[in-house]
């Protein structure tokens, strides 16, 4: 796992109907929390906290460093957002025992390419997004890279049977659970043919008259 990342938080006295004046300047309020941690209401910057999400995401251990406390390791956990505009109007951090292994949803990333889908014959198929994980805090890995070049005919997919978990953790999903697989780009063309059935000539014997 990458290193984690520090995060400056200051204590927060404003609470309430207060909090709308509190974002407008550019100040985001913040709650820590967890098993024998807090709860404390802190607040940071909105852009620190723009670059700490793009950064760590829900999966990357944080240090969050609070006047007077203890420094606490806690990954994201929860966004509230604005209901017209969607920006981030409150977070939650969950802190973490670093020696109890925790459960998180870590995000699957593709890698490599299809040869069936470079040449049009097929379309890639996710079906899983993200995949639960069982590790330490400091064993979890920011994604889970999975390699797509061997789909290289219709019948192949991954399981997640087929990923390999990083040392230290274990995946929470059955074996038999489909990460990605191939379907054809265009559904084959039946052609009925049209059996081509001759008229039968009904021809009337005419009499001859004499």
């Amino acid at each position: 796992m990458a290193d984690s990342i520090k995060v400056s938080l200051q204590k927060r006295t404003i609470m309430g109907k207060k909090l709308r004046d509190l974002r407008k300047s550019g100040i985001l309020p913040a709650t820590v929390y967890g098993k024998g941690v807090g709860p404390f209401t802190v607040q940071l910057p909105q852009k620190a906290f723009v670059d700490l999400i793009r950064k760590a995401g829900r999966t990357r251990l944080v240090e969050l460093e609070i006047p007077g406390e203890a420094v606490v390791s806690a990954f994201v956990h929860t966004l509230q957002r604005h209901p017209v505009t969607r920006d981030v109007i409150h977070v939650d951090f969950h802190a973490v025992d670093l020696k109890v292994e925790v459960r998180i949803s870590v995000p699957i990333h593709l890698t490599g390419s299809s040869i069936l889908v470079s040449l049009g014959d097929a379309v890639l198929n996710q079906a899983m997004m993200s995949i639960e994980v069982i590790a330490l805090p400091t064993a979890l890995p920011s994604a889970i890279e999975v390699d797509i070049s061997g789909l290289d005919e219709l019948d192949k997919n991954i399981h997640v049977s087929d990923l390999v978990a990083p040392a230290g953790a274990t995946f929470a999903a059955h074996d038999e659970d489909l990460v990605v697989n191939l379907t054809p780009a265009r559904a084959e063309e039946v052609v009925e043919e049209e059996a081509s059935v001759e008229p039968e000539l009904i021809r009337e014997k005419r009499e001859e008259e004499e």
